[in-house]
């Protein structure tokens, strides 16, 4: 059986860090295959932005680290996603999907503060059941929403449902090298008490492992996954 491959779906640079780094790595050191497809590749409108050659390395850095595949970078609008019609973002994924057959795709929860975020869950939903139109096309197996610290931690019930874990992977032999990935971004990690320090982010990790009897631990929610068979 061939290794599976993960197909990440992400807004932004940083976001398949925060969300999936230490999961990645742990499925990467197994063999398995994992491809991140960051909508807003170039964040031209997000605070302290480095140069494009340095935000350029820190994106192929920050995913060697982890074992990630080479990303693809979209070039849609960032923190602007509400003004680039559904479908588009829709077709671009399903572009990808087609490209790189994955078996599971993890991407943001559709009640994100960031409303790209929210963009990017909504396309991503839409995007998944393309092989269920195409008969060329194996399923997807399984699809998560991973959490982003400063985003959904701050979702609120007027933005729809919050995200609620409902699975989780132990990442204790991963966790520091999440953290390596992150400090690769220039200017993305905050201090404490920041959701975005390396602090709150081992805490967190904390909390998920210990809901679920872990010593560390990533969360996700689950939409639908056919494991049984």
């Amino acid at each position: 059986m061939k290794p599976a491959v993960n197909l990440v779906v992400a807004a932004h640079p940083d976001d398949e860090i925060l969300g999936f780094g230490a999961t990645g790595a742990k499925l990467a050191a197994r063999g398995e295959t994992i491809q991140p497809v960051l909508l807003c590749g170039h964040v031209d409108a997000r605070t302290q932005r480095p140069s494009d050659a340095e935000l350029a390395a820190d994106i192929v850095d920050a995913c060697r680290t982890v074992g990630f595949a080479q990303p693809v970078l979209g070039d849609f609008p960032n923190i602007r996603l509400n003004t680039v019609p559904h479908i588009e973002l829709v077709q671009f994924l399903e572009t990808q999907i087609a490209a790189f057959a994955p078996d599971r795709i993890f991407t943001h929860h559709p009640g994100d503060l960031n409303d790209d975020h929210r963009q990017v869950a909504a396309a991503c939903f839409a995007a998944t059941r393309l092989f269920q139109r195409r008969s060329d096309l194996a399923r997807v197996r399984s699809l998560h929403c991973m959490e982003i610290p400063s985003a959904t931690d701050w979702s609120f019930p007027t933005l729809g449902p919050a995200f609620e874990a409902n699975e989780y992977v132990g990442i204790d032999d991963t966790l520091d090298t999440k953290l390596a990935a992150l400090a690769c971004y220039r200017k993305v990690m905050r201090p404490f008490p920041h959701p975005r320090s390396e602090e709150a982010i081992r805490g967190l990790a904390a909390v998920r492992g210990a809901e679920c009897g872990l010593g560390h631990a990533e969360a996700f929610q689950t939409v639908f996954s056919t494991w049984m068979d």
